[in-house]
């Protein structure tokens, strides 16, 4: 675990675009899996890519192109959406995606998104609110592909849809927000990975596996308010007084929410009670 935290801490100092996303995501399970061999694991991403080179023309339009790609990674390969669990941690590890080929929207978004790179389709992940999705662009033609679902494509009013789905009716729509549809960063990825893990593990109640999410998480961005409230938190729940009151005493430091703010000053001040003394 702690050559994969240091990898994650080493990919923060990087230029976004240096980032290996590959290596990321891998990284991000060998956080969970200390003993997973990453180098057979890009060796198997690898071949994949390999296989669907010859399996894509590059002489096609782009409409063309997107449906040959789908064919080999859903239909030949068959990858596709884990709708009977969810939730299930191993749909974020991404050896684990590879291995028995199914995962979650952003897991299966980057399997499509470095794949499709590799035959010449240029592709961009894209954090939609709840549900990461893909874009393809090549001129003047551009399509938004949902992975988890096959690779279906969306139009705007799909897309308005599955906003109404989370904002509710009419509350926001892609052609008054466009900026909704921009690539996201590798950074981005990665985080948004580990925030998903964040969450499944604090819903299975599992502090200790959640605490190694939020240590990622920090990892790639340092002075994050939510993971460093978060983290000060599950440190509390688990009896480290010590540490929660140096994470909540930095969280109080760097955020600027007013009213949280206000909520958590009565709890440092009740670790602080307790005898901790934070250096």
């Amino acid at each position: 675990m702690q050559r994969a935290q240091e990898e994650l801490t080493r990919l923060a100092q990087l230029p976004d675009a240096a980032i290996d996303l590959p290596r990321g995501a891998l990284a991000i399970s060998r956080l969970f899996q200390p003993t997973l061999d990453a180098d057979r694991s890009l060796r198997r991403f690898d071949s994949l890519c390999i296989a669907a080179v010859s399996s894509v023309p590059r002489e096609a339009d782009l409409t063309h192109r997107v449906r040959a790609l789908n064919r080999f990674l859903f239909d030949q390969e068959g990858f596709g959406g884990n709708l009977e669990d969810f939730y299930d941690p191993r749909n974020s590890f991404l050896d684990q995606v590879l291995e028995r080929r199914t995962g979650i929207p952003i897991s299966l978004s980057l399997i499509y998104v470095e794949v499709a790179r590799q035959v010449g389709i240029p592709a961009f992940g894209v954090g939609f609110p709840g549900h990461f999705l893909v874009r393809v662009a090549a001129g003047d033609a551009m399509l938004v592909l949902d992975p988890f679902s096959r690779g279906a494509s969306l139009d705007l009013e799909d897309l308005d849809r599955r906003l109404d789905d989370v904002y509710g009716c009419g509350a926001l729509t892609v052609a008054a927000n466009p900026a909704l549809l921009r690539p996201a960063t590798r950074r981005e990825i990665l985080v948004r990975m580990l925030a998903n893990l964040k969450v499944i593990f604090l819903r299975d109640g599992d502090l200790g596996q959640a605490l190694i999410a939020v240590d990622g998480l920090l990892a790639l961005q340092p002075d994050s308010p939510d993971d460093l409230r978060d983290r000060g938190l599950i440190y509390r729940e688990l009896g480290y007084t010590p540490a929660a009151a140096a994470d909540l005493r930095r969280y109080l430091q760097v955020s600027d929410d007013a009213a949280e703010i206000a909520e958590l000053m009565p709890v440092l001040a009740e670790l602080e009670a307790a005898g901790v003394r934070v250096h």
